[in-house]
């Protein structure tokens, strides 16, 4: 795995590490330095760390569980979301024909609507979409800013800001997250509003992580719930749940348009699993309980995240003491920055022979069982890896069993077939495609 590492008061270098086996203790450091620096702010999860990012992330994990978050619990909303889905885009299709249905919006407000459940306990509705559109180009902006050489600086190095070369990029980037930040106090306000009304008899037992966190700050045991680091952690959670699902879902739509023999191999193994529930006379929606029946789609859910690669730097972490890395080749002071370059290990021909290529099955073992790599790592490694993991996989996998049993995903143009090309190391075009649905 490759590092960057960013010493004190000092230029950047590049560092390798060879071996996505060596293990270290780090926490993020940047991204505090810059939230407060914009915002005034502190709190959430990513941006936090000793003490309170222990008690933040203890705390989100805990009441993600509790709120069924990977289980039955959220699976029933999820499928009801995705029924609605499936069903807007057969309506489409018959109304305006199989060229002319817009996918990728479709696919943001799913996920939007999901993580927007977890958090505040409720999907997006019809009347709120323009202002959640509104919401997902700040956050578009605000990832392509993240991702560039400025912005890795500035959230290095805040201080930068005040150079010209420097200072548009960190309005920008102040203004994105003012306006993320505007947006997501509307519910919370509100929330706090409604409580304020109500006995504890009356609210009971929350059904959000809003109602989980306003518990905490009501029953007064920790000094990091706080109003002033709500936003924050909802903010984190936000941002982590709906775009980066958002982007893989449309990565793997891309994939399967450009190559038809994966597409179709995962199709004939939903038809399996389809004969099987219809002869035992279950519910032919797909659910978690049928992942280990679907290796193949599993499969290429992996892939697609190994291939799109979505986070090639990870956030920054710093070392919390000195280390020797490679044999003492290189010494690394306690304070540095370092942040992991995922994409070296995912794309690593020692490990996955022709990384470039779009291979499904390099995920499953001789049997044609899904088998599990070490180096794939997607969501990091280590204490501070995604706390959203588990909701990413569930909706991932719901998502892309379930629409697949309707829609076939074809080229427009099969000669000239869409790129797949990045922008901004984030995020991809809306690429147009045509839906063609199954008869089932």
């Amino acid at each position: 795995m490759a590092l960057f590492c960013v010493p004190p008061n000092s230029v950047f270098f590049r560092l390798f590490l060879h071996s996505c086996s060596v293990r270290y203790q780090l926490l993020s450091h940047f991204i505090l330095k810059f939230s407060e620096t914009a915002k005034g702010d502190y709190g959430g999860v990513s941006r936090t760390e000793g003490d309170p990012w222990k008690v933040m992330r203890r705390f989100g994990l805990t009441s993600m569980r509790n709120l069924g978050v990977g289980r039955a619990g959220l699976e029933k909303h999820l499928l009801e979301d995705m029924e609605r889905f499936i069903e807007q885009i057969k309506e489409e299709i018959l109304e305006y024909g199989e060229y002319n249905v817009n996918l990728h919006r479709k696919i943001d407000r799913l996920a939007g609507s999901t993580v927007n459940r977890v958090i505040f306990g409720y999907p997006f509705e019809d009347e709120q979409m323009s202002d959640f559109y509104e919401l997902k180009q700040h956050m578009e902006e605000q990832a392509f800013l993240l991702s560039s050489v400025p912005g890795h600086m500035l959230m290095a190095m805040p201080w930068l800001r005040h150079f010209p070369i420097f200072s548009q990029t960190f309005r920008k980037l102040d203004n994105n997250l003012s306006n993320v930040y505007e947006f997501l106090k509307i519910p919370i306000n509100k929330r706090i509003s409604d409580r304020e009304k109500q006995t504890p008899e009356e609210r009971g037992e929350p059904n959000d992580l809003l109602d989980c966190f306003l518990d905490q700050i009501e029953a007064g045991k920790s000094e990091y719930f706080s109003l002033r680091s709500i936003t924050p952690f909802c903010f984190d959670l936000f941002l982590a749940g709906e775009e980066t699902t958002s982007v893989t879902l449309s990565y793997l739509i891309l994939y399967l348009i450009l190559d038809q023999r994966v597409q179709s191999k995962m199709h004939e193994e939903l038809d399996r699993l389809e004969e099987e529930k219809g002869r035992n006379g279950f519910d032919n929606s797909v659910t978690q309980a049928d992942r280990g029946k679907l290796p193949f789609l599993n499969a290429v859910i992996n892939e697609t995240q190994r291939v799109c690669n979505l986070l090639p730097l990870n956030l920054t972490h710093r070392t919390m003491a000195d280390a020797q890395i490679l044999g003492g080749k290189y010494h690394l002071r306690k304070g540095i920055s370092i942040i992991p370059q995922i994409s070296c290990v995912l794309f690593d021909e020692k490990i996955f022979p022709n990384p470039l290529r779009f291979e499904p099955e390099r995920f499953l073992d001789d049997q044609g069982q899904l088998k599990r790599i070490e180096e794939f790592i997607p969501f990091g490694l280590g204490k501070r890896i995604c706390m959203g993991e588990s909701l990413a996989k569930t909706e991932l996998f719901l998502f892309t069993a379930n629409f697949f049993r309707h829609f076939q995903v074809l080229p427009v143009d099969p000669l000239h077939p869409p790129s797949s090309e990045k922008i901004g190391g984030t995020t991809i075009v809306d690429t147009q495609l045509q839906m063609r649905q199954l008869q089932i």
